[in-house]
């Protein structure tokens, strides 16, 4: 007889199955009872974890944001104020964790359609924190003459706006044949392109440079 599965071990198993069942069938559409019979259990058990589909959907996206501080935001480079290994982090981090796995991509794309109301709760606390740490640190090297006067939330939400389309492309919209790049080139490009435009081609004060020696 083989070994019961241990409380984790069923917990992460019921919240790999619904998220595939969210991610295609969207919050409304898969019901507890469908998640039950896709894991092959009863919706008792289920209940025993997760007493809701919204405690389900919740746990979900609280699994999915949990310990990728550190990863997506990384403390030794900021303070070196190493500019090219921040924004490589972010892209390297998001590129990584949503083509490794699009499911989780896929069941906020249908919550946000269906105006699900956790939908809004991760865009406005997970996204919008990440999009606030960015332009904080945009701000302070503006401040520092480092990068063009731009507004910084705009900029830190325009690279990551970049970052997670070309996702989304690849993955989402089907077209990985049209994007045959490798994430250390992709990556490479988001970045230099990013800031060489907040680093170079104008003055400081936006306007373009002119040039002398006519």
């Amino acid at each position: 007889m083989g070994n019961r599965m241990t409380a984790e071990d069923r917990k992460g198993q019921i919240l790999r199955g619904a998220m595939e069942l969210f991610a295609e069938k969207g919050f409304r559409g898969a019901t507890t009872r469908e998640i039950a019979r896709h894991l092959g259990i009863s919706e008792a058990l289920m209940f025993k974890y997760f007493p809701s589909k919204e405690e389900l959907y919740r746990a979900i996206i609280q699994k999915r944001t949990d310990g990728s501080e550190e990863m997506f935001f990384p403390k030794e480079a900021i303070q070196a104020k190493d500019d090219r290994q921040v924004f490589r982090s972010i892209a390297s981090n998001l590129i990584a964790r949503n083509t490794g796995d699009p499911t989780f991509m896929r069941l906020i794309l249908y919550s946000a359609l269906e105006g699900h109301e956790l939908s809004r709760i991760f865009f406005e606390t997970h996204v919008m924190q990440k999009t606030r740490l960015l332009a904080n640190y945009i701000r302070q090297r503006i401040k520092e003459k480092a990068f063009k006067p731009v507004p910084p939330l705009l900029a830190a939400r325009a690279f990551m706006g970049m970052i997670i389309h070309y996702v989304q492309f690849r993955e989402i919209y089907g077209m990985k044949d049209a994007l045959q790049f490798s994430q250390e080139k992709a990556v490479h490009t988001f970045v230099e392109t990013f800031l060489n435009g907040l680093t170079g081609g104008s003055k400081r004060d936006g306007s373009p440079k002119r040039k002398t020696g006519a």
